[in-house]
């Protein structure tokens, strides 16, 4: 029991430790070596537990993205059940998740956003087909549920629709820094559940045009 609580700890371990440093640096230039230093664990553990520095990567992603889109697809369901639903009701329903695992995860608030920022908005990186499949999956109950919310827009129309508000996202959680730097600190620290205020209604405002 000792020994698999050993196993499983550096497991964790090695995943926060990787989550920091790819929030802080970016996913192409941290080393594993820099990695298992930060989780205090040898070099050899990566292999071990992930296969290799990009399984690394993956398990890392799918830990942070499927419980915000289970949430995701609890809350369409819940919102299903109603009937009649609102653009705000959908776009809430879909970004709400994110920032409660941003407030719930290890990582700080900066670095979590910044994390979930970079899995957004990095092209370099692939998501994993595991991820992939929850994406997919949550598109299927939200697209034609936007559209039934507003008349007139085809499938193609709300893909990229939400796709538009991804990288709203994405800029806004990875770049909050650079806001607060160019307006000379009079804007960009604030609490996030003022700044998911200003996405949504930024979003709700976009679908609508």
């Amino acid at each position: 029991m000792a020994e698999r609580e050993s196993v499983n700890g550096t497991r964790v371990a090695l995943m926060e430790a990787a989550a920091a440093l790819f929030a802080e640096k970016g996913f192409e230039v941290v080393s594993v070596r820099e990695i298992t230093t930060l989780a205090r664990a040898n070099v050899a553990s990566v292999k071990y537990h992930f296969g290799s520095r990009e399984g690394l990567i993956d398990s890392v992603v799918a830990r942070m993205a499927k419980p915000v889109n289970d949430e995701r697809l609890r809350r369409i369901k819940e919102l299903e059940g109603l009937g009649v639903v609102t653009v705000t009701e959908l776009i809430t329903a879909f970004f709400e998740p994110l920032f409660s695992e941003i407030q719930n995860s290890p990582l700080s608030e900066k670095l979590f956003t910044k994390l979930m920022g970079r899995v957004v908005g990095d092209r370099s990186y692939e998501l994993p087909e595991e991820v992939m499949g929850q994406f997919r999956e949550v598109a299927s109950r939200y697209v034609p549920a936007f559209m039934e919310a507003c008349p007139g827009l085809s499938a193609d129309d709300v893909f990229w629709r939400i796709h538009f508000c991804f990288g709203v996202l994405a800029n806004t959680l990875t770049h909050r820094d650079i806001l607060k730097k160019i307006s000379d600190g009079k804007i960009g620290d604030e609490k996030l559940s003022v700044t998911l205020k200003r996405i949504i209604d930024f979003c709700d405002a976009g679908f609508r045009q």
